[in-house]
């Protein structure tokens, strides 16, 4: 075969800032997008293979001839990475799209390249590129009948840690069998746990003192999040992972996740209104009750990011505008805060493209940051508006030590990680978003 040169790019949306500011190492992960599908491309077909992680690094169309080129997005970055496959059709590459958008509307980003890879790509990269090299591409390939046992170890050396956290990410189990309406999770990914040997020997090969799992609930399947953390005990490292507010009443669960290391947790909450998280699906849906499930989680000695969805039907203006001192009272680590978008390939999109609801299709405002529907009791302009000044109201100094003084870290060093995570959310950027009336795209 003859020399054959690939770039692999994760895009990023050219137009936004969160996370890619003077702060971007105090939140944002290496991404494992880039090292997992790395690490699926049979070895000796390329005889150089780059990689570009655009939320650090930039994409340079003429520094080298390539004649493939693979690019994975969100829907946020589809009209960036439709710019690429353009410039470089141009000059000469076969395209291959995959990724949350790909998979959600894969005729629409079948239009802007020659290859489609719907849902995990485990099976279908290397099937694709089996048949490339004998000049049998197909349009579309879509195997979402993936074992866990067929996981790759990603190849994180391939890939930049510039403006990220230094703290590496793993993944027991990538799905979730929760079903919230708003929650692209589902069209991607099942729940399909690896086995508790093949994740140790991963993160026994990182020699760290630190991950971060990115499964979207570790406490998901419970036997399974049992057996994995009394095999994670003998590392002795520490960990911080995505939970379900239900967490919080499992006394033994939490107990067994502390001594095997856990001293933090990401859980969305969404919303302080019931009737919002029955209309989402939430299997949780007491708000009241928000405060004691953290002061159990705190209790055992782990630490609580919550995060909060604005816009939902039932929300009113005085209830956001309230949510900040709501929230400062939930007594929290940290706090995260996004506009609800209906993305492709969700319920949410669906009822509200049936409705009529949805105000633009201009992808690259579907950052979380900006109103892209019409809300039930407040203008998208409102919305936004309320929104940032949540964010603005939420990481006030004052704020900000208060959830300082009330976390169940006590060491120095926990702290002091701590105060970077407020101080880089304190600082996201999204205040110098382009308002709801700029840019506007049908």
């Amino acid at each position: 075969m003859p020399t054959v040169n690939l770039l692999m790019i994760h895009v990023w949306n050219e137009k936004e800032i969160s996370y890619r500011g003077r702060f971007s190492n105090l939140l944002s992960y290496p991404s494992l997008t880039l090292a997992t599908l790395y690490s699926l491309i049979p070895k000796g077909v390329f005889s150089r293979i780059d990689i570009v992680d655009e939320n650090s690094q930039k994409v340079n169309y003429d520094k080298e001839q390539y004649d493939m080129v693979m690019l994975s997005f969100e829907t946020s970055s589809a009209y960036t990475a439709y710019k690429h496959c353009a410039e470089f059709k141009k000059r000469g590459a076969y395209i291959v799209c995959g990724g949350y958008h790909a998979t959600a509307l894969p005729e629409e980003v079948g239009g802007h390249c020659d290859t489609v890879i719907v849902g995990p790509a485990e099976i279908s990269i290397p099937q694709f590129i089996e048949d490339f090299i004998h000049g049998t591409p197909q349009k579309v390939y879509k195997n979402f009948d993936v074992c866990a046992a067929q996981f790759v170890i990603p190849a994180r050396d391939k890939v930049t840690g510039h403006k990220k956290l230094r703290i590496p990410s793993v993944i027991a189990d990538r799905g979730c069998r929760n079903s919230c309406k708003y929650c692209s999770m589902r069209t991607m990914w099942k729940s399909d746990p690896r086995p508790i040997e093949s994740v140790i020997e991963e993160i026994r090969s990182l020699k760290t003192k630190m991950v971060i799992f990115y499964d979207p609930n570790f406490f998901g399947k419970r036997e399974y999040a049992m057996e994995l953390m009394q095999a994670l005990k003998p590392l002795k490292i520490l960990w911080a992972s995505n939970a379900t507010a239900d967490f919080g009443y499992d006394h033994e669960l939490m107990q067994t996740a502390y001594e095997s290391g856990c001293r933090g947790v990401l859980i969305g909450l969404e919303s302080l209104n019931s009737q919002s998280l029955t209309n989402a699906a939430k299997r949780f849906h007491e708000p009241d009750k928000y405060k004691e499930i953290i002061e159990n989680i705190h209790s055992h000695g782990i630490a609580v990011n919550g995060c909060f969805v604005l816009g939902f039907d039932n929300d009113t203006e005085e209830e956001l505008l309230a949510l900040p001192e709501r929230v400062d009272r939930l007594g929290l680590d940290l706090c995260r805060f996004a506009v609800l978008t209906p993305y492709p390939g969700t319920r949410q999109y669906e009822e509200y493209e049936r409705g009529g609801r949805i105000l633009t299709k201009d992808w690259s405002r579907y950052t979380q940051h900006n109103a892209v529907f019409c809300p039930a009791n407040m203008t998208p302009k409102r919305l936004d508006e309320i929104y940032r000044q949540v964010w603005k109201e939420a990481y006030t100094w004052k704020k900000v030590l208060k959830r300082m003084a009330a976390s169940p870290w006590r060491k120095p060093s926990y702290l002091f990680i701590l105060l970077g995570a407020n101080i880089g959310f304190k600082f996201l950027g999204i205040d110098k978003y382009h308002g709801f009336d700029k840019g506007m795209r049908k």
